[in-house]
C-alpha cells in the first residue's frame, strides 16, 4: 500500500513540474513574439512569469534582462544577467555567460557607463561558443570605443571585423569616420570608395565623402561627389529628401527649402534640422531656433550637435541663459567628437552672462580634459567669431 501511495505521489510531482515547465516555456514563447513586436512592456512582463514559473532556464533571464534594457531599466537588466553568470568552464555555462556578459555590456552602453560596457564586451568576445556572436559583440565595443574618443581601438577593432568579412559596409563606414577623426585622409578616402562600391546608391556615404573632401580644402573633389550624388535616381520619399540635403549642400536653398517640407509633410522629421540649418546660415537666428526646436520635438534621438547649433544661435540672439539649458543637454550626452566644442560655448554663454566665477570653474573642467587649448580659449577674438562651425554629419550613422 505504501509502493503504491509512493508512486500516486511521484506522479503528481512530475505533472506539476512538468505543467511548470509548459509554462515557462508558453510565456517565453510570448515574451519573445512581444519582443520581435517592439512591445517591451508586454515581453517583460511574460519573460518575468517565465522565470517564476522555472527559475532554472537561463535563457529567461537573458530574454528578460534584453526586454529591460528597452525600457530603459538597465540595472535591473544587469541584476538578471548577474543571475546566469557562472565562473565553470562548462560549454552550456560559457554559452550563457557569453550572452549575459554581451548583454551586460548593452546596459552598461545604454547607460552611458562605457568603461564598463567596454570590460564586459571584452569579456564577452574571449569566449569560443556561440561565434555567431562575436560580429555583434565586436561591433558594440567598436562603438563603445568612439564614444570614449578612442578611434584608435575603434579601428583596430573594425579592422577586426573588416578581415573576416571585406562586404561589411556598415564597419566600413564607422571606421572611414575614425580614419577622418585621426587625421588619416588617404585611409578614410579607401573606406569611403570601398562602401560606395559595395551599395552605389547609398546617399549617405556620398554624403561622408563629401564632408571628408571638404574639410581637407578639395573643393574640386567635393563639387564632383556631389555631382555623382545628383546622377543617382530617387525611387523613394527618403531618395527625395536626400536630394534636398544635396541642393543644401550646393547652395540652392530656396529649392531645399520647399523639398524639406515636403519630406517633412512625409514625415522626415530630421528635415525640420536642416530647414534650421538654412536660417542659420542666412542668420535669421529665430526661425533656425523654430525649426530646430521643432526637430527636437519629434526625434527621438538628439545629437549633441543640434543643442549645439541651437545654443549658437541663442547666444547670438543673447539669450545665455537658454542656450546654457542647451549646451548641458549636449554636454550630458557625452559624446566625445562633440564635447569639446560644447565645453567651449558653454564657457563663453557664461561669459556673456557675466558669471565669471561660474566660467573659470567651466574653463578648469575643460582645460582638465584639453589642456593643450588653454591659450585659444582665452582670446576674445575667438570667443566673439569662432563659437562653432555647423555641424551637419552624424560622427557614426
Amino acid at each position: 500500500m505504501k509502493k503504491k501511495l509512493l508512486s500516486v505521489g511521484l506522479v503528481i510531482t512530475i505533472i506539476i513540474t512538468l505543467t511548470g515547465c509548459s509554462s515557462a516555456g508558453s510565456y517565453d514563447k510570448a515574451g519573445k513574439k512581444y519582443f520581435s513586436d517592439g512591445n517591451y512592456e508586454a515581453a517583460a512582463t511574460s519573460f518575468s512569469d517565465a522565470i517564476s514559473a522555472n527559475p532554472n532556464r537561463a535563457d529567461y533571464y537573458i530574454d528578460y534582462g534584453m526586454a529591460l534594457i528597452e525600457l530603459g531599466k538597465e540595472e535591473e537588466a544587469i541584476t538578471q544577467f548577474d543571475h546566469v553568470y557562472m565562473d565553470k568552464d562548462i560549454i552550456l555555462i560559457n554559452k550563457n555567460n557569453k550572452r549575459a556578459l554581451r548583454g551586460k555590456g548593452i546596459a552598461y552602453y545604454s547607460s552611458q557607463k562605457y568603461e564598463e560596457a567596454i570590460t564586459q564586451f571584452e569579456a564577452a568576445a574571449q569566449i569560443n561558443q556561440l561565434k555567431e556572436l562575436d560580429e555583434d559583440i565586436l561591433t558594440y565595443m567598436a562603438d563603445t570605443y568612439i564614444k570614449l574618443g578612442n578611434n584608435d581601438k575603434a579601428i583596430e577593432t573594425y579592422t577586426l571585423i573588416i578581415s573576416e568579412n571585406q562586404k561589411n559596409a556598415s564597419a566600413l563606414i564607422r571606421r572611414a569616420v575614425c580614419y577622418k577623426n585621426t587625421g588619416d585622409y588617404e585611409k578614410s578616402l579607401a573606406d569611403y570608395d570601398a562602401v560606395i562600391a559595395l551599395e552605389p546608391a547609398n546617399y549617405d556615404y556620398y554624403f561622408g565623402k563629401y564632408y571628408l573632401m571638404s574639410e581637407n580644402d578639395d573643393e574640386s573633389g567635393a563639387a564632383a561627389v556631389l555631382l555623382q550624388l545628383a546622377a543617382i535616381a530617387a525611387k523613394t520619399e527618403e531618395d527625395k529628401y536626400n536630394v534636398a540635403k544635396l541642393h543644401f549642400l550646393q547652395g540652392d536653398y530656396e529649392t531645399a527649402l520647399t523639398e524639406f517640407d515636403k519630406a517633412y509633410s512625409n514625415g522626415i522629421v530630421e528635415a525640420n534640422f536642416y530647414v534650421g540649418e538654412i536660417y542659420r546660415e542666412n542668420k535669421d537666428y529665430t526661425k533656425a531656433v523654430y525649426y530646430y526646436e521643432l526637430f527636437i520635438k519629434d526625434s527621438d534621438a538628439v545629437s549633441p550637435a543640434v543643442y549645439n547649433q541651437m545654443a549658437y544661435c541663442l547666444i547670438k540672439m543673447e539669450k545665455y541663459t537658454e542656450a546654457l539649458e542647451y549646451l548641458e543637454k549636449g554636454i550630458k550626452q557625452n559624446q566625445a567628437g562633440f564635447l569639446q566644442i560644447l565645453m567651449k560655448n558653454e564657457i563663453i554663454a557664461y561669459e556673456k552672462l557675466g558669471k565669471l566665477k561660474e566660467a573659470n570653474k567651466k574653463l578648469g573642467e575643460y582645460l582638465a580634459l584639453y589642456s593643450g587649448d588653454g591659450q585659444t580659449i582665452r582670446e576674445a577674438e575667438f570667443l566673439e567669431t569662432r563659437l562653432i562651425k555647423p555641424v551637419i554629419e552624424e560622427a557614426v550613422k
